[in-house]
């Protein structure tokens, strides 16, 4: 069976909400499904295949950090998230992403409590949203 983000990458699965808000040689970030997660979640998926970063390519290991910091400092700064949480399992899709999870300072829950909750977001909000962050990573 063909791998989900592979076949996502390929165009062959419908495109994430917004669509691709950056893509590079070695990553693309979208926003994750309005009925699985928060406003402002967002996805880094690796465009090669591979399963973790003890099988990533020096080039995407190298670029991963300058990445993150940039999405970090665009996205607290768009949505006002007091924290972003990273998430990495790799269980259910066995291909690298990592989940960026914005927290606003009102929420009460913190940590893993946090990310415990069912999330649901507006998917015009997430339209707004992916083209701002698409601006901004320019």
């Amino acid at each position: 069976m063909e791998c989900f983000l592979c076949q996502k990458h390929a165009g062959k699965l419908a495109a994430p909400p917004g669509g691709y808000i950056y893509e590079s040689a070695h990553w693309m970030v979208c926003h994750a499904p309005v009925d699985k997660a928060g406003f402002g979640t967002l996805l880094v998926e690796s465009r090669r295949h591979f399963l973790d970063f003890s099988e990533a390519l020096p080039d995407e290991t190298a670029s991963y950090g300058p990445l993150l910091k940039k999405l970090y400092l665009e996205l607290k700064l768009i949505t006002g998230a007091e924290r972003i949480y990273q998430v990495i399992m790799l269980e259910a899709v066995p291909h690298f992403h990592a989940w960026l999870v914005p927290r606003a300072r009102e929420i009460p829950e913190r940590g893993i409590k946090f990310l415990e909750k069912d999330f649901t977001c507006d998917e015009a909000d997430v339209q707004k949203l992916t083209m701002a962050l698409r601006e901004a990573m320019k």
